[in-house]
């Protein structure tokens, strides 16, 4: 059985501090030959840093599963820690400070897709004023746990209001609710007789919507007809057909063109749909994030 080390008992003087190069290698390939290449050593070499590693840590870090190999509970917790120390020790032995007129750094956002389908272009059209050798990556996801800045990597996450996170936030744009029907019977006079009349289309998740809470609280039944697993597939179901759903007002305000589509104002008083920025915690580049809040906040109010 491996025993962890004391803390107050690790002697970093006597400790080799590359092997946390190389446990960074292993932890972000999960694999020894992937690591041995990544770093340009052999397989024995990366398996014997391996063995020091797990010495040190008192910790596997790697273990099978099957056929590959996955990372201990200990060594996922590792990953953002030790990749903000690395960087910010290559910064401490003369890195260059990001600019972003220079800089080919690839800028990571994680959102829901409705977020990204109206964030999304707006992000892209201000990176490419401000930062043209600068690349964007945008990771679709309902995932809002730690896992998203630790194995994805991503620097920020678009959080909508509701959602809770341990983590700073800080407003990017407000948003509130709109109803979408597919034929002109749906109007601001109508909607709420045909909210209890008309089938809906629906968010297929294990939270119900807050609009549908508003409504049920004031005895108006839903008949859900049919449920989806993604927010943008939702009008299309209800395009054309004497059929409602609830989305977002940013996103239908882009999608409405071209499409039979109905759009009014939720009737009853509700908490918006704001979006919030939440920061990579292990991010240890104040310079990078302060130029990237920015962005978020110039698309934010293009939105």
């Amino acid at each position: 059985m491996n025993v962890p080390p004391d803390r107050d008992s690790v002697n970093l003087a006597a400790t080799d501090l590359n092997l946390l190069v190389s446990l960074l290698a292993l932890l972000e390939e999960q694999s020894v030959t992937r690591a041995a290449d990544r770093m340009g050593l052999s397989q024995p070499a990366m398996s014997h840093a391996l063995r020091r590693i797990r010495r040190l840590l008192g910790d596997d870090v790697l273990v099978r599963d099957g056929n590959r190999s996955v990372l201990t509970p200990k060594a996922r917790s590792l990953l953002g820690p030790l990749r903000a120390i690395l960087s910010r020790t290559a910064t401490l032995l003369g890195g260059e400070a990001f600019d972003p007129a220079t800089s080919s750094r690839t800028v990571t956002v994680a959102a829901s897709a409705s977020i990204i389908y109206g964030m999304g272009p707006l992000i892209s059209d201000v990176l490419e004023r401000q930062a043209p050798h600068m690349r964007l990556r945008m990771i679709a996801t309902n995932d809002h746990s730690d896992a998203i800045f630790t194995e994805e990597r991503a620097d920020v996450l678009l959080l909508a209001q509701g959602y809770d996170t341990p983590h700073e936030r800080e407003r990017v744009f407000g948003d509130d609710w709109v109803v979408i029907g597919g034929t002109p019977e749906l109007g601001d006079d109508t909607v709420i007789e045909l909210l209890g009349r008309w089938p809906h289309v629906v968010l297929d998740g294990p939270q119900v919507p807050r609009p549908y809470q508003e409504l049920r609280s004031r005895g108006i039944d839903v008949d859900v007809q049919i449920r989806l697993s993604d927010y943008l597939l939702i009008p299309q179901f209800v395009s054309g057909r004497e059929r409602l759903a609830l989305h977002r007002r940013s996103v239908m305000k882009k999608m409405v063109i071209g499409r039979e589509l109905v759009v009014v104002d939720f009737p009853f008083p509700i908490i918006d749909l704001a979006v919030d920025m939440v920061r990579n915690p292990w991010l240890d580049d104040p310079e990078y994030w302060g130029w990237l809040r920015d962005v978020l906040v110039e698309a934010g109010h293009m939105n």
